[in-house]
């Protein structure tokens, strides 16, 4: 019963702190259209000085409501399974994986200002995938398994061809993913361990008469 109980705790804490992040994101995008701060021209503009800036805020920048939505949903999942495997070291982790990805898009984005929270999903993607893979451990692989069959149709997001009435950062995309591989490496120890089981075997004695 006590373990149940925290069990439960454990959800009920991984979802605050996701929603946190989430609406965070949200009242940024609020704020920023109710008041024509125009903040999205702030965003990562790769290999310039002032793009610097965008390191910090392209995570939270949305050009509309579409965009939005389409990053906040798969964030909230995906940064829930972090919280809740990682719940001593999930802020790191989620702050590695948000800058590294910006820093890996200034350096190898086209010219332009890139802006969205793709880059951070698909580094956290990555990252779960990677890591339950390196790590073996049953529930997460379980978690994966739910997630690649929700967002395995991210891989379209490497080919921006594919979408070419879209301005899709696939540089963001790329960079994101290399991030999460980076990050699963780095933190393969950390989280929940694979069970082993150690089984004694009975012999039989057969005592001849």
């Amino acid at each position: 019963m006590e373990d149940a109980s925290i069990e439960k705790g454990k959800i009920v804490l991984s979802v605050v702190k996701s929603l946190i992040l989430v609406l965070l994101i949200v009242a940024v995008y609020v704020i920023n259209s109710t008041f024509s701060f125009n903040w999205e021209d702030y965003g990562l503009r790769p290999r310039t000085p002032e793009g610097l800036f965008g390191i910090v805020t392209m995570t939270f920048l949305h050009a509309d409501a579409n965009h939005l939505y389409a990053n906040i949903i798969p964030l909230f999942l995906l940064s829930f399974g972090v919280f809740y495997y990682f719940p001593g070291k999930s802020l790191p982790i989620i702050i590695l994986l948000m800058i590294s990805t910006a820093i890996f898009t200034w350096v190898i984005g086209r010219y332009g200002n890139h802006i969205g929270a793709s880059g951070l999903v698909y580094a956290l993607a990555f990252f779960l995938v990677a890591i339950s893979i390196i790590k073996m451990e049953t529930s997460m692989m379980a978690f994966t398994l739910i997630i690649i069959f929700l967002y395995g149709s991210m891989i379209w997001g490497f080919f921006p061809q594919l979408f070419p009435d879209k301005h899709i950062s696939w540089e963001g995309h790329l960079s994101g993913a290399l991030s999460g591989l980076i990050a699963a490496i780095v933190y393969r120890k950390e989280g929940p361990q694979k069970k082993e089981y150690f089984l004694d075997e009975e012999e039989e004695v057969e005592e001849e008469e």
